[in-house]
């Protein structure tokens, strides 16, 4: 980490900017990349009888738009989990066509990348924004290795999602970033994505090797909890006052 960004809100790490939405943008590029969207998520709760309030989009679009205030981007790349179910959906379809075209509108193309929820079996992910049979597993941006994260990724600096990382303490919860040594893995973009609680939760074990500092998101701004080891170890043995 090289500290925040005053103009921003952003702070730098290695080639990135890592934005309060979740996002890693590479300046020179003008590259946004973000994972675990998952619109509609309404609606695969819909199938499966629930009633939840439709809101996936106009919170993607939301953010997106704060993001953009923040820094020009001309390319997005959704690093996997774009959608919340594989399943053939008319309504999250059209809910990818309205954010693609409003990306296009702002002269921000879109790549998809797969992710886990995005496939199912050998069946092609059918809401691809550019129609295509099937989603490419990974992609390049100066030097780095974007994927979502569910499968092994090989590569000397990489960028990931698919953990949803969030950091939790005494009524505190956040998404966050972690970030180490050519490695960046990104929080869910999306508020329905419950979080792998890098505090306490058993975490993937190459987090614990490279000692991943834990990057977390106000909503306005990044806190810097530092190394998820010690964070760890500081936190374990605390415990909330209990009022006498």
């Amino acid at each position: 980490m090289t500290g925040a960004d005053d103009i921003t809100g952003m702070c730098r790490f290695d080639d990135w900017l890592l934005a309060p939405e979740g996002a890693a943008v590479h300046p020179a590029e003008q590259t946004a990349v973000i994972a675990d969207v998952h619109l509609g998520y309404e609606w695969a709760r819909a199938a499966a009888g629930d009633c939840v309030v439709a809101h996936s989009l106009l919170e993607t679009r939301n953010r997106l738009a704060r993001l953009l205030a923040r820094t020009p981007i001309t390319r997005l790349i959704v690093a996997g989990d774009l959608v919340e179910s594989p399943r053939d959906c008319r309504q999250t379809s059209a809910d990818v066509r309205s954010l693609c075209a409003w990306l296009a509108d702002r002269r921000v193309s879109v790549l998809v990348l797969e992710g886990n929820y995005d496939m199912l079996g050998d069946r092609p992910f059918r809401t691809a924004p550019d129609g295509a049979v099937h989603l490419p597993e990974t992609c390049a941006v100066a030097g780095w290795t974007i994927a979502h994260g569910h499968k092994s990724l090989t590569g000397r600096r990489t960028i990931s999602g698919h953990h949803h990382p969030v950091f939790r303490h005494d009524g505190f919860a956040a998404p966050c970033f972690m970030v180490g040594s050519g490695r960046i893995v990104l929080p869910a973009f999306s508020s329905n994505a419950a979080g792998c609680d890098v505090r306490s939760a058993a975490v993937p074990r190459a987090w614990r090797a490279a000692n991943l500092r834990c990057i977390a998101s106000t909503g306005d701004g990044l806190l810097d909890f530092g190394p998820i080891n010690e964070l760890r170890r500081r936190l374990s043995g605390i415990r909330r006052p209990v009022p006498g």
